[in-house]
Formats: structure tokens, C-alpha cells, sequence
């Protein structure tokens, strides 16, 4: 506890480096201006003097000088829209004058009724002058806390010297310059705030320029990760569209088009366990080694989501990934499915409605094999669609909690399978989705493909 508050006072009282004087001079005029509101503010609470005792007695006497008061405080409200002179001058100045004025009110009033009760008095309402102290604490100066006491006891000490001889003999010195050990204490509580404040400031600063980095960072690795996605290609034989969204600014859902020489092609989608920048690493990871596996993977979807799994589970042990495989060969008119663990493919045969195709296979990254990855094949003809996802959008909630699941999503796409094509089917389900799912707050990556079977 010992060592801890000492590295904690060590902080706080450490010089700050260039870089955070900087920083402090950027922000130090935001916090002046919060001063002189307060503090303008705070002084006419001295107008109740004139209702208090021994006040209220001689009120003409006292009123001129708090209006001097009101006075010096306006002017250092003006000063910090004209900045005809540097406003920390102006601060300190009208404080001196202002507080100096509130303490010939006093000296008036032990004048007006001397007695050892109205001095006892006084001093409780002098007491409440720990307040202007403690408000220089919200400002960036560390000095100002001890020029304000150090000014406030040069005013104590006038105000003691200038009591009626007749009383003063009755004081105690403790009595009459007790004040100035409060006045100190208080700016030495205030200094302590003011350069915790100053830490706090750097620090805030400091933190916001990491955010904006990374940030930064972010949206070049977006740049980066959207340009892995396939963009406006044309696929021989298969029309496609595609929605993404991640409630990050990158995400591990992904899909690639792997095109072979002779006419023929795959569509690999894969949802990476996480989110973030790690599992949007892992993806394109993913993609590089799909891109580049060898040929005969390429069109044996098992074989191709057994290489994955054995290249996540020694290279990327960490990892974990969903993922399905579709291997449309154009030449025979088949298509062949591989699928790991991922949500099962959905697709409609040319006017009929939307099924799911139930397939099976292990998780890739686990390297458990079970259980294992089977192929599925089946012909296709044109006007076939295919409807792949990833999890999040079957997660997706209604107003009420309910979420979408597999039953909600092929009821979803079998109200509008008459779409006349698959971009006009795309924007009736967003439509569905946006209106009844909240499609913008998915809390998940989220993202689905619709394939056709073109003439």
C-alpha cells in the first residue's frame, strides 16, 4: 500500500516531457474558460453576506464593494473573449482584487460591531474561502492553488492587523491565523488535483491518439481485407451476390471463387471463431491457402477441408474455423459439397422451393476427424439457386428476443423465391431482414452468398 501511494505521488509530481507540455497547452485554455464561469458564478453567492449577520446591519456600507467584486469578475469574463491580455494574468489580478474586497467587507463588519462573538463569526464565514482555493484546482496550473493561498494569507494577515485594538488583546495567535493553515491545507489538497488532473489529461490524450491509430490501422487493414473479396468479376455459368456486415471494422467471414482452366468452379466460405483483427487475419490466411493448394483439392471438397484442417491445426493452433466448399462442374452438371461443421447449404432446384442439404464434418483447426467430412453430390440445371451463410445471420433477433434461426430463414427466402433474379431476391430479404431483424445491430460477422445456375 506503502509502495504504491509512492508511485503514485512519484507520477503525478513527475515533469511532464515536451510531448505532454504540448498537450497541456492545448487544453489549457478549455480549462480556464471552466474556471471563470465558476468562479463568476461562485462570487455572487457573496451577495448573501448581505442577509447574514453582522451583514445585514450595515448593507450600504458593504453593497460598493461587493459590486467592486462583481466588477473585477466581469472583467475577467470579457478578457477571455478579448485575450488583450494573457488570461492567466487576468485571473490572478481579479482575484486578488475581488478577494481583497470581500475581505474589507469583513474588516468593515469587525469594525462596525467589535466583540469577540463577531469575530468568532467572521472567521466561520472565512472559513468558506477554501472554495475559491480549491477552484483554481480546476485549471492546469500547479501554482495557482498556492498563489491563491499565499495571496488569501497576506489578506488574513491585514485583516488581523487591522482589528480594533479594543478586541484583538481577547484572541488567541491560534485563533486569529488558524485560517492560514486551513488556506494552505486546502491548496495543497488543490495542487494534488491539479497535477492528477494534468496525468489524467496526458493520459486521455495520449489514449485517444492510440484509438485514432488504431483506427487508422483498422481501415487500411479494411482496405486491405476488401480487396482479398472477389469484386466485380464475371464466373462463367454461376450469377452471384453477396451481403457482408461486421459489428467490427473487420471480420473473419470470407468467401473466394476458385476458378479452374477448364471452365469449372469452387466456392469456398469460411466463418473464422472470433472476431476482430485476428480472426480477419486468419480468413485471408485462409484464402492464400486455398488459393494456392494443389489442384486435385480443388476439386474434391473433402480433400480440400482436410488440408485446411491440418494446416489450421500446425500452423494456427489457436484457431478455428467453419467452412464449406462447393465444386460446380459445369462439364458434367454436377455440383459436389464438402462442409465442416458449417451451417448446411440451402438451395432450390429451378421452381421449386428452398431445402436445406443436410451434410456432415468436424470443425477444421481441431484436427478431431469426427465426424468426417463426407462429399455430397448432386446434378444442377439452370435457374438451380444456392443460399450460403455464416452463423450470425440466422442469429439475428426480432423486437421480441426471437431470433431468426434456420426455420425463419427458410420461410425468409420461400416468400420471395418468385425473385426474379438474385440481386432482386437480395433486396427483398435485406428489406425482410432490415425491417423485422434489425439487420444493422448484428452482434455477430455476418454474411451470405446467393449462387444461380446460369443458361
Amino acid at each position: 500500500m506503502t509502495r504504491s501511494f509512492y508511485l503514485y505521488f512519484k507520477e503525478i509530481f513527475r515533469k511532464p516531457t515536451k510531448s505532454e507540455w504540448e498537450i497541456l497547452k492545448l487544453v489549457e485554455a478549455r480549462y480556464d474558460k471552466e474556471y471563470t464561469f465558476y468562479i463568476f458564478i461562485t462570487h455572487i453567492i457573496v451577495y448573501s453576506l448581505l442577509i447574514a449577520p453582522p451583514f445585514s446591519e450595515i448593507r450600504m456600507q458593504v453593497l460598493p464593494y461587493l459590486l467592486g467584486v462583481s466588477i473585477a469578475r466581469l472583467i475577467l469574463l470579457v478578457q477571455f473573449y478579448t485575450r488583450n491580455v494573457p488570461i492567466q494574468r487576468v485571473i490572478y489580478f481579479s482575484g486578488i482584487v475581488a478577494d481583497g474586497l470581500v475581505y474589507l467587507v469583513f474588516i468593515v463588519a469587525m469594525h462596525s460591531f467589535p466583540s469577540l462573538g463577531v469575530f468568532y463569526l467572521l472567521n466561520s464565514y472565512l472559513m468558506s474561502f477554501v472554495f475559491p482555493i480549491l477552484l483554481y484546482s480546476t485549471r492546469l496550473d500547479p501554482k495557482a492553488c498556492i498563489l491563491s493561498a499565499f495571496y488569501f494569507s497576506v489578506l488574513h494577515i491585514v485583516y488581523i492587523f487591522n482589528l480594533p485594538t479594543a478586541v484583538s488583546d481577547q484572541f488567541s495567535f491560534f485563533s486569529k491565523y488558524f485560517l492560514i493553515l486551513v488556506y494552505w491545507g486546502s491548496a495543497a489538497l488543490g495542487t494534488v488535483f491539479v497535477l492528477n488532473k494534468r496525468k489524467d489529461t496526458t493520459d486521455m490524450y495520449n489514449l485517444s491518439e492510440e484509438k485514432r491509430f488504431m483506427l487508422h490501422e483498422l481501415e487500411l487493414a479494411k482496405k486491405v481485407q476488401d480487396a482479398l473479396f472477389p469484386g466485380n468479376i464475371k464466373i462463367p455459368n454461376l450469377a452471384f451476390t453477396y451481403y457482408r456486415k461486421s459489428p467490427n471494422v473487420i471480420g473473419g467471414d470470407f468467401f473466394d471463387f476458385v476458378q479452374l482452366r477448364e471452365g469449372n468452379v469452387g466456392v469456398f466460405l469460411t466463418d473464422v471463431a472470433g472476431h476482430g483483427i485476428s480472426s480477419a487475419m486468419v480468413a485471408s490466411i485462409m484464402k492464400v491457402l486455398v488459393s494456392t493448394i494443389p489442384y486435385r483439392f480443388k476439386t474434391a471438397p473433402a480433400k480440400l477441408m482436410d488440408y485446411l484442417d491440418d494446416r489450421l491445426t500446425n500452423d494456427l493452433n489457436k484457431y478455428h474455423a467453419s467452412a464449406i466448399y462447393l465444386f460446380f462442374d459445369f462439364i458434367e452438371k454436377k455440383l459436389t459439397l464438402g462442409n465442416a461443421g458449417h451451417p448446411y447449404l440451402i438451395l432450390a432446384h429451378k421452381g421449386e422451393d428452398y431445402q436445406e442439404l443436410e451434410t456432415q464434418g468436424a470443425i477444421l483447426g481441431f484436427n478431431i476427424k469426427i465426424p468426417p467430412i463426407s462429399e455430397k453430390t448432386l446434378p444442377i440445371a439452370p435457374g438451380d439457386r444456392f443460399f450460403i451463410y455464416t452463423d450470425g445471420l440466422i442469429e439475428s433477433t426480432d423486437a421480441e428476443g426471437n431470433s431468426l434461426g434456420t426455420e425463419g430463414l427458410l420461410a425468409l427466402l420461400n416468400r420471395h423465391r418468385q425473385s426474379s433474379n438474385i440481386k432482386e431476391l437480395e433486396k427483398n430479404l435485406l428489406f425482410e431482414l432490415k425491417s423485422n431483424y434489425g439487420l444493422d445491430s448484428f452482434s455477430d460477422d455476418t454474411m451470405f452468398l446467393i449462387l444461380e445456375v446460369e443458361e
